[in-house]
């Protein structure tokens, strides 16, 4: 299982949304978020999974608006 951190700015990407996207995304991989840390552990392509879970961040933010 490979695992990788990334920041997120919280001030630009809202709680809630990130918390919607990582229940959303649970049967992906094993996503968490703390203190503006989103961490990931698969067994895939975690840059590919990042780059999904962002996309799919960005959509809800624009639907929340």
């Amino acid at each position: 299982m490979q695992k990788q951190n990334f920041k997120i700015e919280d001030s630009i990407y809202p709680e809630n949304i990130i918390n919607q996207a990582i229940e959303d995304f649970k049967y992906v991989a094993d996503i968490n978020y703390t203190n503006n840390e989103l961490i990931i552990e698969s067994e895939d392509d975690i840059d590919e999974i990042f780059n999904e879970f962002m996309n799919y961040v960005v959509w809800l933010y624009n639907e929340s608006n």
